[in-house]
Order: structure tokens, then C-alpha cells, then sequence
């Protein structure tokens, strides 16, 4: 059986030569086209990859281009499935978030998708790591996958 694995923006970011995750991000999708894993892509991470890009002063017409490349990388390693954000995932990620004040609401999401779909979440997010961790839900780091 394929081992799957739950994906969030910093794999999105990943995709990017110039991102400190690219060669990471690029194992990542080369055992996904052999069939060693199987990505899934958490539904939040291409909005709050949106808003991020915005935030930064991006303006919306290049965000545009830049969420068109991710899509074109994902698509060249036939990394194109996501994760639905369901009524489920939105009320175990808002009791994530109350419990834990450092998870951001994205966060949240992507961990309660994970816990949602029973699959790691593929995380460099110090943050999310650790609250994972105390909650005892299974998820992977950069350096061990």
C-alpha cells in the first residue's frame, strides 16, 4: 500500500528553485512519481498561499502566475490531488485553534485535515510540529521523509 502524505503551503513554497525546502520538496515528488508516497495537497494551502504572496505586497495579477506555476509543477509529477475542507475538518481545526493560541487558523486546518483523513501531515512548521506532537498526531518532517 502507498503510503500517503498530507501536504501544506511550505511544500507549495517548496516548489520554487530559489526555496529553501526545493530539494526537499523535489525527493518529495520524485517518490510520489514512482509510487513510493502518495500527495495529497491540504484545500487551505493554496489560499493562504494567496494571501501570504498578497501580504507581501504581491500584486494579484502576478499571485495569479506564481499559484499557475505551483499548479504546473504539481501537474508535471501528477501531484494534483487535495484534500476537501469539510464542516468536520472546520470544527476540529477551530477547537485546534482554541486550544492551542499559536496555531493560526490555517494551521489548524491543515492538522485537523490530517487527523481528519488519518494520514502525516509533511510539515517544516516548528510550531505545528510540536503542537502535533503533544496531541499525538502522526506527522513528518523535511529531514526524515
Amino acid at each position: 500500500m502507498v503510503r500517503e502524505v498530507l501536504v501544506e503551503t511550505d511544500f507549495l513554497f517548496g516548489l520554487s528553485a530559489g526555496d529553501k525546502l526545493y530539494p526537499y520538496v523535489m525527493k518529495v515528488l520524485k517518490k510520489h512519481r514512482k509510487g513510493e508516497l502518495k500527495v495529497i495537497v491540504s484545500s487551505a494551502s493554496p489560499i493562504e498561499a494567496s494571501l501570504a504572496l498578497l501580504s507581501h505586497g504581491i500584486n494579484t495579477e502576478t499571485t495569479a502566475k506564481i499559484l499557475k506555476l505551483m499548479r504546473d509543477k504539481l501537474a508535471e509529477y501528477k501531484a494534483n490531488t487535495y484534500a476537501p475542507i469539510t464542516l468536520e475538518v472546520m470544527a476540529k481545526a477551530l477547537e485546534l485553534k482554541k486550544k492551542h493560541k499559536t496555531l493560526t487558523l490555517f494551521d489548524s486546518i491543515h492538522i485537523s485535515l490530517a487527523t481528519t483523513l488519518n494520514i502525516p501531515l509533511l510539515t517544516s512548521d516548528k510550531t505545528m510540529q510540536n503542537i502535533m506532537k503533544i496531541e499525538n498526531i502522526k506527522h513528518l518532517n523535511y529531514n526524515t521523509i
